[in-house]
């Protein structure tokens, strides 16, 4: 089983990658123009493929790869234009860290609909949701509050995600579970199409290996360089595990005007183990 642990130095005027998996950025700028509504999806560009993502999941990323990483950041671009999904998510006013569990749903729904887009272009099985890693998402975001940790301090807080592990039932030791996105906001409501670009912009940037803080960079090679997030979206990491599914749930928490997105995934193979699991419930 691969390790979750990845590190990134954050600033709002860059994002440096350490080669590990957390990403950050600054509320994503929308094009003026009429406004139009449309379900969002992701497409990934000729040439990224599952072998190509493994050699960059290695370090040894090709300048076709990289190529076709930038291709993908510019062609998806629900983050960055005029778009919704519909009118009631531009009304609709959430406070992020308060989400109802119908709010929390739908968050989680839109997010797993672009991951399965991506992975079914690469023809592995679907992510699904889950009740029960739901409720260990909400708990590692306790963990986060309670002890001031966010995005911005440059890695997982892996003590809190352990206990919220064995909360849960999971036997785990390390960061077996998260990957994490982010965002800074003094808001303290937001519309659901701003959290859905939000959201989209962190998975766009997981998948694309992209670096930068937001859409204004996406042309600079130098930051398409961490592609550790999308060997664990798409189940690539050289592990016997390789091609199998994630159970999912998601959850945000709030430190400084900084929101941290936790994308948290249990594998298949840890539900069904009799040594991971102990008393964990999907």
């Amino acid at each position: 089983m691969k390790k979750r642990i990845y590190l990134l130095f954050i600033s709002l005027l860059a994002c440096v990658s350490l080669g590990l998996t957390t990403t950050s950025f600054t509320s994503q700028p929308v094009q003026a123009a009429s406004k139009k509504y449309a379900q969002a999806k992701l497409v990934l560009p000729k040439g990224y493929t599952r072998d190509s993502l493994y050699k960059a999941y290695q370090g040894k990323a090709s300048k076709t790869f990289i190529k076709a990483s930038m291709a993908g950041m510019k062609s998806n671009d629900f983050s960055r234009n005029n778009v919704s999904e519909s009118k009631q998510d531009d009304t609709t006013m959430v406070n992020p860290t308060k989400l109802t569990a119908k709010q929390n749903k739908e968050l989680a729904d839109f997010t797993l609909r672009i991951i399965n887009q991506a992975r079914s272009q690469l023809a592995l099985p679907k992510w699904r949701y889950s009740k029960g890693t739901t409720k260990l998402a909400a708990d590692i975001a306790s963990e986060y509050t309670k002890h001031k940790k966010g995005i911005q301090n440059g890695n997982h807080y892996v003590a809190g995600i352990v206990r919220a592990c064995k909360k849960n039932g999971l036997n785990l030791n390390d960061n077996y579970v998260e990957d994490m996105a982010g965002f800074a906001s003094k808001q303290k409501t937001l519309s659901m199409t701003s959290l859905k670009k939000d959201i989209y912009f962190g998975l766009k940037q997981m998948i694309f290996g992209y670096t930068g803080p937001n859409e204004k960079f996406i042309t600079k090679t130098s930051l398409y360089r961490e592609w550790e997030h999308a060997g664990d979206l798409f189940n690539t990491q050289g592990s016997t595990h390789d091609g199998d599914f994630n159970y999912f749930g998601l959850s945000i928490s709030l430190i400084d005007h900084v929101y941290s997105l936790h994308f948290i995934s249990v594998p298949n193979f840890v539900v069904n183990s009799k040594t991971y699991n102990r008393n964990f419930k999907i």
